[in-house]
């Protein structure tokens, strides 16, 4: 009561004063209660409670934030979209280069990605990291919950099926992407491709040429981007055996990008290494390896001698200079890009399965079995571990070890291993792919070696049947099967049948290939040799000379095939007669056997025995 009275006498200014005095005492109570309250409210909430003077704020921050992630969410959607085409050549089967494991790059960006991302974001991110259970269950919830356009989620479901080796399944998604952005040019172009890969090829060329159109029509024929359409569409007609047309466009694309960049660029680089993988396939090898040469000095030049991208380089150059027998050059070469690979990538990548396969390959060959086989196991392991045991990639390493064993007689472990790898194509690419009839071929060719010919024959036909190609020109190898199916044929002494296909086998190859390559010599010999086996030395000899002079000129006078040449005609002087001609040619194949191949090799004892018969 006693304040109440002498508040009551106070002049005005000093009740001002008064009230001022308390209401600064009762903020001071209030900001310490705020205090207490604030610890036991944690540090998410103390900060709600400071008031619209800091909401402003925290909004500008989270929207700096959103922006930086949708820019690493595009940047990596764009480092897992599908790369340039680039040949690199694979011992035994020639192949384009496909980002099989996302790149260093694409896991840079998926590490900045929170885990409290967007659906969306976070199957980008699975991607990048291999997880493609959680990335398809995250793009599930992502397409459910609308976070971006359809399409997009087909694109990257589509990405998550070529990184899983899905082939079929990705082309798939990519087409729906297709059908809701049918103006869109990177599905336009990326669709495109993925169908070559599935050999889709009559579907898959209106889409490059059209992308090929709508670039040149937007950018101008000279523009650098119009070069990556050109090379996109030039690989697909080479693997539809469209030589001369390919060529062309790989040869425009280079004179593109050398007017646009210069002589010395990384795109040079690319561009002179698919040209001369085509002309390497042509048996134009002369031209291909000074091509290949400067696509490695480039690459050199640019990135380093021990840069990861100089290996394909590395590695198709080797693989030219052992197919013209200069196996010394050929292995210091593979050795390296492998040691490369092993030190950029890490020693269990697929990349390095790669490079074990192809110096095996080059062991195999000098008989060095005892180095090959470890080595191609390896390759095996490594594409089990990291890529799964379905990936078309293992199907490639069980078929290359598979054929160690056949050749070395361990026919009952092969042919479980080419089975296998038969099975995983037709999943991956399905049943009328050139995969599965590589590895269609290869079975037949284990049962016919067991003599089980009438189970052998029904696959080597559906081989030819799949190279046929009824919707277009026959695909590259065509002539090969039917020159396979021959063969067998004539092992069941149905002569007139196997000597007609021969005869056309010969003719296709002539038309495409031109006359001096060695497939020509191939085939030559095989009829020549049916012709020797049924008497007809006189129809045999001039094949089998043809067949001599074609494979010294394309391979070089002291290459094991042409050893296999002159054992043939050797033996077809003495069946008439001729010794002192035979022998001197069987000398001379022992000769180069035993440079090439070694005293041991089972080639080198044949043709040792072949001679003694002749003393």
């Amino acid at each position: 009561m006693n304040i109440i009275k002498r508040y009551k006498k106070l002049s005005l200014w000093n009740k001002v004063a008064f009230w001022g005095a308390t209401a600064s005492i009762l903020g001071i109570i209030i900001t310490i209660i705020i205090f207490i309250v604030s610890q036991h409210l944690g540090p998410t909430k103390a900060k709600q409670q400071e008031g619209l003077r800091r909401l402003g704020e925290i909004s500008r921050d989270t929207s700096g934030i959103k922006e930086g992630l949708s820019k690493i969410i595009e940047m990596l959607r764009g480092e897992l979209s599908i790369k340039n085409e680039q040949i690199e050549v694979a011992q035994g089967e020639g192949t384009r280069l496909r980002d099989i494991t996302p790149s260093e790059r694409a896991l840079e960006l998926a590490k900045k990605i929170p885990e409290d991302a967007g659906f969306y974001a976070l199957a980008l991110k699975a991607i990048a990291e291999r997880r493609f259970d959680d990335a398809r269950r995250l793009l599930d919830e992502a397409q459910e919950q609308k976070e971006t356009e359809l399409a997009e989620i087909y694109i990257a479901r589509g990405e998550t099926e070529i990184y899983a080796g899905n082939y079929r399944d990705a082309a798939d998604w990519y087409e729906k992407a297709l059908n809701l952005e049918p103006n869109d040019l990177r599905i336009l172009n990326n669709t495109g491709v993925v169908f070559h890969d599935c050999a889709r090829y009559e579907e898959a060329e209106p889409l490059l040429r059209r992308a090929l159109d709508i670039d040149e029509k937007s950018f101008g024929k000279d523009h650098p981007i119009v070069a990556i359409r050109l090379n996109n569409l030039a690989a697909l007609l080479q693997d539809t055996n469209r030589l001369k047309e390919s060529e062309s466009l790989y040869r425009r694309a280079l004179d593109i990008d050398e007017k646009s960049f210069g002589k010395d660029h990384p795109n040079v680089a690319r561009d002179l290494n698919n040209l001369a993988a085509l002309l390497y396939a042509t048996n134009r090898l002369k031209e291909s390896e000074p091509l290949y040469r400067r696509a490695l000095d480039i690459g050199e030049k640019s990135f380093g001698k021990d840069h990861q991208n100089v290996v394909i380089y590395l590695n198709n150059l080797a693989v030219l200079l052992q197919a013209t027998n200069r196996l010394k050059e050929a292995e210091p070469l593979m050795r390296r890009a492998l040691e490369i690979d092993e030190k950029s990538l890490g020693k269990d990548h697929p990349n390095v399965a790669m490079r074990l396969n192809n110096l095996a390959a080059l062991l195999y060959v000098k008989n060095r079995l005892k180095e090959s086989e470890p080595l191609y196991r390896r390759a095996l392991d490594i594409d089990k571990k990291s890529l799964g045991k379905d990936h078309p990639n293992v199907a490639r390493d069980l078929n290359n070890l598979a054929q160690l064993l056949q050749d070395t007689n361990r026919l009952k472990e092969a042919e479980p291993l080419m089975r296998r790898a038969l099975d995983i194509d037709e999943k991956s690419f399905g049943k009328g792919h050139p995969n599965v009839a590589i590895r269609l071929n290869n079975l037949a060719s284990l049962l016919q070696a067991t003599n089980r010919l009438k189970e052998a024959e029904p696959l080597m036909r559906r081989v030819v049947q799949i190279l046929e190609n009824p919707v277009g020109d026959p695909l590259p190898n065509y002539a090969g099967a039917l020159n396979n199916l021959a063969a067998l044929l004539q092992a069941t002494n149905r002569l007139k049948e196997a000597e007609s296909l021969y005869r056309r086998a010969l003719e296709i190859d002539e038309k495409s290939l031109g006359k001096d390559h060695p497939n020509i010599a191939r085939y030559l010999n095989n009829l020549a040799e049916m012709m020797r086996k049924t008497g007809r030395f006189e129809e045999a000899e001039p094949m089998y000379r043809r067949a001599l002079a074609i494979d010294e000129k394309s391979l070089g006078k002291d290459h094991p095939i042409v050893a296999i040449d002159l054992n043939n005609l050797s033996l077809l002087l003495k069946a008439t007669n001729r010794l002192k001609e035979a022998g001197p040619l069987m000398h001379r194949a022992l000769e180069i056997f035993e440079k090439s191949l070694g005293p041991d090799h089972p080639k080198t004892q044949t043709v040792r025995e072949n001679l003694e018969l002749m003393k």
